[in-house]
């Protein structure tokens, strides 16, 4: 009888569970069979593998940390800005009210009575059209009624209106909150201020002006243009601007989740929120700003919301996980042959180099091989002996350029503190003679017929014979001022050798100098002194770079020359502006003619021109057109220290892109020498097949290999150093760049006097027109030059919006060079902390390489093959043939970055290019 078939499987059955629980017997036999090295090899992979996926999930927390406080401090800066830039533009209409408020046709009773109301409309459709910025301007009597106005639109009493009240209680301007014209109108403000009689201050009226919330966005239109959105809050937290039109008029709580929860506060705060647009929803990385107002502005309430979409403001946090994914994958790989390259022994030389490394590495930069013979290894000694010399002359070059650009970057800094030329003067010669250790330094000016000068500095170490004030008679030869015009700098390293003059020779012998730098101070492109340095005690050899940075101090001494007197200029101008009102009134028939002269030398300035210039009469016009050709020049000058700070710029990053390239060829020679060295050991594999080793050999070879594990060590610890250098480096570029913007921050300020300078005028455009209305039919040609001007005073008003604009874009353009720096600076802090975790991975391996040493004693009558040794320093030598063409490929993107930074810098050439100033 045939048994059932579930009969017959339950056998196989009950033999496979009893397998099931019991795997350890098949595994074991499994790895007793394989040969020790492959089992010590897999035990070293175990052991590394695991610190080093947790080192990297540390890493990655830590660094993802710090990168999300960075794009929140990068995205409260961006909302700070834009709240700053709301203030400034509130503060500027701030003082618009004012102005209108103490216009003489208001305020004088005798020009009020005797201006006509058609009149005194057409001033203020004047203003209007001059500012492009307000909607309407009417005035108002006591009682609501208006009784002026810009435009000719019906305007109803607004004595019930809030805004109103409010005005007639107030005596200073207000800003009243955003409104809405009507139901589905666009907002508005309404700024007012009190109108009072000149002289009794009895209070006549109200001023109003309409400010539409588009002019508002006018002036955030950059931030349309980026992946960011805004939306600005009224008191009340009720959208009234944002770039989003769908949410204007919505209040913030029901457009953003947990806005109470960062506007409770009243600070900058930042968190993700969830913007709700109708039915779309979208996750923000949002920053809240309060109102960032100042003292002419009173406190508007207003808060400032700046938004970025979290996909966009995270996205380096993805990079940053996809790199440390591939570098812990490539760290574990790398830790895998080096576990297979330590069971492998290495010869005594290799030893030796790594032994010297290792000095190297701890600082003993003295430390040399003993090469004998000339085989590869003898080449690899030599090299190793070629890379300690060039790293004590890179060293000791480094830190003579730190040192020299910390020192100019200080004297700098404290010239341009210095109010007046003396001091400038002074500090610079005490400070250049403690860094240049010379006996004495002395600033000389010379007289105007450059027969002569004087000596008004000096900084002089005690027992030598002092110079200052005395007055040094040492003419100039022919042709020699225009060889000091071009900042060339002069040196002397021997007196009595040197081919000079027989009175200059003179003249340094009764000083007492025996080797000098002289370089030229210039002012407004003219020489007007000499920056010298003596060595008093023996001669001297002068480097190239002691002679540039005594040719920048000279010139940075020139800049604040400049900056010194255009203050006095603009102290000058000022107070000859006080008094030009009331002597024109008094000379209208010599002012018609000189107002027309005027206008025909000066109008060039309009159209960017630079180069105009008004003639100069010893009357009134006379000190106007003084005062215009200042400023012009004034601007000319800065516009070409932009120009000059832009070049300076690209000089540097080029000097940095050099470095950079030559790091990237010394890399790929690097690789093309371990490359050769590789064919040397395929060939030492041919000629020991035969040879064996004892175990006893093995274990030398193992104790040799947790020695070059050391050196990696320390080759690690050196890439950090460098890696480290180049931050730096990068870092003092970023400095530069933003000196850079300061100073056209300079040019702003220029802006904003040139554009009083036009309010003033217009202002006497208008009354010089009213008196000639009242003088009758005689003065109408008085008339149509007060129009004249008038227009002129206007175009001047358009031409400093558009110069304003162009230092806008250099300010932008300058903040992304910095950004794109800054970005550099953080992939240069990111490749640190990887290099950081490959050589804590090393230090793990020597752990490793230690129980090795001890499994290797145990199998001391066992045999290895040199041949595996020789193909697996074979390997080894691939992988850093490898390495070394990473590293070049590293070095060569950031090469390639620092040629963008060059565009961006000559972009802002190009910008600053539009102006005329020769």
């Amino acid at each position: 009888m045939t048994p059932p078939k579930s009969e017959m499987a339950r056998p196989a059955l009950i033999a496979a569970n009893r397998d099931l629980p019991h795997p350890a017997p098949t595994v074991f036999q499994r790895i007793k069979r394989l040969g020790f090295r492959t089992k010590a090899t897999a035990l070293a992979i175990a052991i590394a593998t695991l610190p080093v996926l947790g080192i990297g999930a540390i890493a990655y927390r830590l660094a993802n940390r710090s990168i999300t406080l960075q794009i929140r401090e990068t995205k409260e800066n961006s909302a700070l800005t834009l709240s700053q830039k709301l203030a400034s533009f509130m503060a500027e209409r701030h003082g618009d009210i004012q102005v209108l408020s103490s216009l003489p046709i208001l305020t004088n009773p005798i020009l009020r009575d005797a201006t006509s109301s058609t009149e005194k409309e057409a001033v203020l459709e004047r203003f209007v059209e001059a500012y492009k910025a307000y909607d309407n301007i009417t005035v108002f009597d006591l009682k609501g009624n208006a009784t002026l106005q810009s435009d000719q639109q019906t305007i109803l009493s607004q004595s019930e209106q809030a805004y109103f009240k409010a005005a007639i209680d107030a005596n200073k301007v207000l800003i009243s909150r955003p409104v809405r014209a009507n139901l589905t109108g666009p907002y508005v403000i309404y700024l007012t201020a009190p109108i009072r009689e000149s002289g009794g201050g009895r209070k006549l009226g109200i001023v109003r002006a309409v400010l539409p919330v588009r002019s508002l966005t006018e002036q955030l239109r950059d931030y349309t243009r980026s992946n960011s959105e805004f939306s600005v809050l009224d008191g009340s937290n009720q959208i009234f601007l944002s770039s989003q039109e769908a949410l204007i008029g919505q209040p913030a709580s029901s457009v953003y989740s947990q806005f109470s929860a960062i506007q409770s506060r009243r600070s900058i705060s930042t968190r993700v929120l969830e913007r709700r647009i109708q039915t779309e929803q979208e996750q923000l990385f949002a920053s809240y700003v309060p109102w960032a107002g100042n003292d002419t502005v009173p406190d508007l309430n207003w808060g400032t919301v700046l938004g970025t979409p979290t996909e966009v403001a995270f996205a380096p946090q993805r990079q940053l996980l996809l790199t440390f994914v591939l570098g812990t994958g490539a760290v574990m790989v790398l830790t895998g042959l080096l576990a297979a390259w330590l069971a492998n022994r290495a010869t005594r030389p290799i030893l030796a180099a790594t032994t010297a490394v290792q000095d190297l590495g701890s600082g003993k930069l003295d430390t040399r091989l003993t090469v004998r013979g000339s085989d590869e290894l003898a080449s690899l000694g030599n090299h190793i002996n070629g890379m300690a010399d060039q790293l004590q002359v890179l060293l000791h070059n480094q830190a003579q350029s730190v040192q020299r650009s910390q020192f100019l970057s200080e004297v700098i800094t404290k010239i341009r503190r210095s109010l007046t030329v003396d001091d400038i003067f002074q500090t610079t010669v005490n400070d250049v003679r403690g860094f240049l250790k010379t006996e004495r330094v002395v600033i000389y000016t010379f007289n105007p017929d450059y027969l002569s000068g004087t000596i008004v500095a000096e900084s002089i170490a005690p027992g030598w014979i002092r110079g200052l004030g005395k007055i040094i008679d040492d003419p100039l030869e022919p042709g020699a001022i225009d060889r000091y015009k071009d900042g060339r700098v002069w040196s002397v390293e021997d007196v009595q050798s040197a081919k000079l003059s027989h009175c200059h020779c003179q003249i340094l012998e009764r000083l007492q100098v025996q080797a000098n730098i002289v370089a030229p101070i210039l002012q407004n492109k003219e020489v007007v002194g000499l920056l010298c340095a003596h060595q008093c005690s023996s001669t001297r050899h002068w480097t190239p770079e002691e002679l540039e940075l005594f040719g920048q101090l000279a010139a940075q001494i020139g800049y604040a020359i400049d900056e010194a007197h255009l203050l006095s200029q603009a102290e000058a101008a000022r107070h000859v502006a006080e008094t030009l009102s009331d002597e024109q009134r008094q000379q209208k028939e010599d002012l018609q003619m000189q107002l027309i002269q005027l206008l025909g030398e000066v109008e060039g300035a309009v159209s960017g021109d630079l180069t105009v210039r008004a003639d100069v009469t010893a009357d009134e016009i006379g000190t106007v057109a003084d005062f215009f050709n200042s400023i012009v020049e004034s601007l000319r000058q800065i516009v070409t220290q932009v120009k000059e700070a832009a070049g300076q710029v690209n000089a540097s990053l080029g000097d940095d892109e050099q470095s950079v390239r030559q790091l990237s060829e010394t890399a790929m020679q690097q690789a093309e020498e371990t490359n050769r060295t590789l064919n040397s050991v395929q060939q030492m594999v041919q000629s020991i097949q035969a040879v064996s080793s004892s175990a006893r050999q093995a274990a030398a070879v193992a104790k040799s290999a947790f020695s070059t594990a050391e050196a990696g060590g320390v080759a690690m610890e050196l890439t950090v150093q460098n890696i480290l250098g180049l931050r730096e480096t990068i870092g003092e570029t970023a400095k530069k760049v933003k000196r850079l913007g300061e100073s056209s921050q300079q040019i702003s300020k220029v802006v904003s006097l040139i554009n009083q300078i036009a309010v003033q005028t217009n202002l006497l455009a208008i009354n010089a027109g009213i008196e000639a209305a009242r003088a009758g039919e005689d003065s109408q040609g008085f008339a149509v030059v007060a129009e004249e001007v008038g227009e002129l005073a206007a175009r001047s008003a358009a031409a400093t919006r558009d110069i304003e604009q162009i230092v806008a874009t250099i300010q932008r353009e300058t903040s992304e060079v910095v950004e794109a720096m800054e970005q550099g600076t953080t992939q240069v802090v990111e490749g640190t902390r990887l290099v950081d975790n490959a050589k804590f991975s090393l230090e793990q391996i020597l752990t490793v390489s230690q129980e090795i040493d001890q499994l290797v004693g145990s199998i001391s009558n066992a045999t290895v093959s040199q041949v595996e040794t020789s193909q697996a320093v074979t390997t080894l030598m691939q992988d850093i043939v490898r390495s070394a063409g990473r590293t070049s490929e590293s070095t060569m993107q950031v090469s390639q970055s620092i040629r963008q930074t060059v565009e961006i810098a000559r972009e802002l050439q190009e910008s600053v290019g539009t102006f005329k100033v020769s």
